[in-house]
C-alpha cells in the first residue's frame, strides 16, 4: 500500500512519535522515583513509629551471619530457621538505623534551636520506652500540634535520607 504523504510529512510523524515516546518515558521515570520516594518515607516512619518493638526484638536476637544467599521472605518456606535469619536482618537494619540516628543527633545539635528541638520530638515521639503523646510534647516544649507534627514531618524526611541514601532525596 502505497502513502501519499511526502518524506517531509513522514519526518514530522517520526519526530512526534519519538517526542511523544520521549515524554511517556520521562513522566514514567519521574512517577517511579515519586513512588519510590514515598515508600521511603513510609517505611521511614514505619521504623521509627515500631522502633522500641525491634529494639525489643534485637535485644533477644544473637549476631549471627546471615548466609548471602538466603532467600527473600516466603510463606512456603517458613521455618523456625528462616524466622532466626529474619530476626538477624531485623538486628542488622536496627543497627543501621541506631548510627543513622546518632549521626541525626549529632548534625540536628549542631544546627538551629528549632532542629534541635526536631530531633527531642522524634526521640521522645518514637525511641523511648515511655514515649510521650503529642499533647505531652506540647507541653514540655511549649509549641503547638501542628509544630510537633510539622517535626515529626521534617525527622521521618531527613531520616528517610540517612537510612536511605540518595533514592531518598527529592531533586525537582
Amino acid at each position: 500500500m502505497k502513502s501519499n504523504l511526502t518524506k517531509e510529512q513522514l519526518e514530522i510523524i517520526a519526530i512526534t512519535a519519538s517526542t511523544e515516546a520521549v515524554k511517556a518515558y520521562e513522566k514514567k521515570h519521574l512517577n517511579m522515583k515519586k513512588e519510590a520516594k514515598k515508600r521511603n518515607l513510609r517505611n521511614t516512619g514505619l521504623l521509627l513509629k515500631n522502633y522500641t518493638k525491634l529494639k525489643d526484638l534485637c535485644n533477644e536476637t544473637l549476631q549471627e551471619e546471615i548466609p548471602v544467599d538466603y532467600p527473600e521472605f516466603n510463606l512456603e518456606n517458613l521455618t523456625l530457621e528462616s524466622l532466626s535469619i529474619y530476626r538477624k536482618k531485623t538486628f542488622k537494619m536496627m543497627n543501621h538505623v541506631d548510627r543513622m540516628l546518632i549521626a541525626y543527633e549529632w548534625n540536628c545539635n549542631k544546627g538551629s534551636v528549632e532542629e534541635q528541638r526536631r530531633f527531642e520530638v522524634l526521640k521522645n515521639r518514637y525511641l523511648r520506652e515511655d514515649k510521650l503523646s503529642v499533647k505531652e510534647l506540647c507541653e514540655e516544649f511549649h509549641i503547638e500540634q501542628g509544630t510537633v507534627y510539622r517535626d515529626t514531618k521534617l525527622a521521618i524526611k531527613d531520616m528517610s535520607v540517612l537510612l536511605f541514601g540518595i533514592e531518598a532525596i527529592d531533586f525537582s
